[in-house]
């Protein structure tokens, strides 16, 4: 009799299982107008011509002569990355090598110095 209890009960718990709905807690679906998971560096002429602009600045000949007055050593305008998050927002990083010889990433948004952050 108890064998054939627990049988009939394994039997109903299997059964509950299949036939219980899963768990109304659903993933969020990602926003369609989001674009801050598109943050692409920018190739091609088109770079080319931000960064002859950029390099043309004064915020950036002022911050450039700063740096190498201190000891930091800069490898040229190919290694500048260029981002562009929005439409009106222009992102460029220019990495220096500081006198210790760590890399830094020195970042300016449309043409104004914001921050410096470690090269990763």
């Amino acid at each position: 009799m108890k064998k054939l209890v627990m049988l009939i009960f394994g039997v109903f718990i299997a059964l509950a299982l299949f036939t219980v709905t899963g768990s109304p807690v659903q993933a969020a679906e990602p926003d369609d107008d989001c674009t801050c998971h598109d943050l692409l560096p920018i190739t091609g002429a088109e770079r080319n011509k931000i960064v002859a602009k950029f390099l043309s600045s004064q915020e950036f000949q002022a911050k450039k002569a700063e740096l190498l007055a201190t000891g930091h050593t800069w490898n040229g305008a190919h290694t500048i990355e260029v981002i562009l998050p929005a439409g009106s927002v222009t992102m460029v990083g220019v990495p220096f090598v500081d006198a210790d010889g760590v890399p830094l990433m020195y970042a300016f948004v449309n043409g104004m110095f914001v921050g410096t952050a470690p090269v990763e």
